[in-house]
């Protein structure tokens, strides 16, 4: 069962009593896997490529990302964009195998439309500490917005 909450529960299951303690939040997290259905999901393939929204509609944005190299996307949203949720998400890793350690995962932003006209996100895959040189993945979305 998912979506309890860390605490003391007290269970009665045909007459036969009990408790258990939760020590965290049994609740499900958002992950790339289980977005909205219906929603726009934006990767690396649109990269330089127009798209068009309602004003109010949501994006998903996601782009591979390694910060245990130092590097990550860092971006720039137009006015009349507004972010609503910003994840990354390491690598899926089965139970029984130890996480890749230094693999990449995902990073997701969920971004709204919030004006009409032709909006915009940029973004640098770079290290924050870096001299821009030139040689950076880049990333461009244009976005006309009715």
């Amino acid at each position: 069962m998912h979506g309890l909450k860390a605490g003391n529960y007290n269970v009665n299951v045909n007459g036969i009593a009990g408790s258990f303690e939760l020590a965290v939040d049994n609740t499900l997290n958002d992950s790339p896997s289980s977005m909205p259905p219906r929603q726009q999901v934006i990767t690396e393939a649109n990269n330089g490529t127009m798209i068009d929204l309602e004003k109010e509609e949501t994006l998903y944005l996601r782009l591979k990302e390694n910060p245990t190299t130092g590097y990550s996307w860092q971006l720039n949203l137009s006015e009349g964009l507004s972010l609503l949720s910003d994840e990354y998400y390491p690598p899926e890793s089965n139970e029984t195998e130890q996480p890749l350690v230094g693999a990449g995962g995902v990073h997701l932003w969920e971004i709204k439309a919030t004006a009409e006209g032709s909006q915009q996100i940029t973004g640098i895959y770079k290290r924050s500490w870096e001299n821009i040189t030139g040689t950076e993945d880049n990333f461009t979305l244009n976005i006309e917005v009715a």
